[in-house]
C-alpha cells in the first residue's frame, strides 16, 4: 500500500526547521543539508518541496506571517482602543519562545532578502507594521504629527525586537512590556 504523505504538514515541519536553523545557527547556515538533517528528510525530498533556497525562506517567512496574523485573528477585544492596540503590540515583540523565533527570522530575511519574492512577502510585513504604527500613533496621540510619531514608534519597537534578540538577558519579555507601557504612556500624554 503507497504510503500518504500530508504535504502541507511536511512544507509546514520544513519552514519550521529553516526557523529554528535562522535562530540557532544564523541565516548563513540554511543550505538543502542543514534544512533537510533539521527537518529529518532526504535532501531529494527537501528539493521537492523548495527547489532554491530562496523558496525555503519565503515560505518560512510567509509562515512567521500567518502566524502572527492567526494569533491578532484570535485576539479578543481588550476593552478600549488604546487596550486592543497595546494587545496587537505585545503579539508583534518577541516575548515568548516562538515570538523570538519569528522576530530571528524577519530581522535576518530582512537583512538579506535579494530575491523578489522575499521581497514582496517582507513588503507586506512592513505594510502591516507600518499600519500598526499609524493607528498607535493616530489612537494614542490623535493631535500630534501621526506620520512623525508612526516613524518614531517604528524605529523604537524595532530597535527594541533587535535589542531583545541581542540581548535577551537585559531585554526580558518582562523589560519589554514595561518599556512599551512607558513608551505609549508618553505618548498618550
Amino acid at each position: 500500500m503507497p504510503k500518504i504523505v500530508d504535504h502541507d504538514a511536511r512544507r509546514m515541519a520544513i519552514t519550521r526547521a529553516v526557523a529554528r536553523l535562522i535562530e540557532r545557527d544564523g541565516i548563513h547556515t540554511v543550505s538543502v543539508r542543514t534544512v533537510a538533517v533539521e527537518a529529518g528528510v532526504q535532501p531529494s525530498t527537501l528539493r521537492h518541496y523548495f527547489p532554491s533556497s530562496d523558496q525555503m525562506l519565503a515560505a518560512t517567512i510567509q509562515m512567521v506571517r500567518d502566524d502572527q496574523a492567526e494569533r491578532l485573528a484570535a485576539l479578543a477585544p481588550a476593552g478600549t482602543p488604546h487596550d486592543d492596540i497595546r494587545q496587537a503590540w505585545l503579539q508583534a515583540l518577541p516575548l515568548d519562545a516562538a515570538r523570538r523565533t519569528e522576530a530571528h527570522v524577519w530581522l535576518a530575511v530582512t537583512a538579506t532578502a535579494l530575491d523578489t519574492e522575499l521581497r514582496a512577502i517582507l513588503r507586506g510585513i512592513e505594510d502591516g507594521l507600518q499600519h500598526l504604527c499609524r493607528v498607535t500613533a493616530q489612537t494614542f496621540a490623535p493631535r500630534a504629527d501621526v506620520a512623525r510619531e508612526a516613524t518614531l514608534l517604528r524605529a523604537f519597537t524595532d530597535g527594541l525586537t533587535l535589542n531583545a534578540i541581542a540581548d535577551p538577558e537585559s531585554f526580558t519579555p518582562e523589560h519589554i512590556t514595561v518599556v512599551l507601557d512607558t513608551y505609549l504612556a508618553r505618548l498618550a500624554a
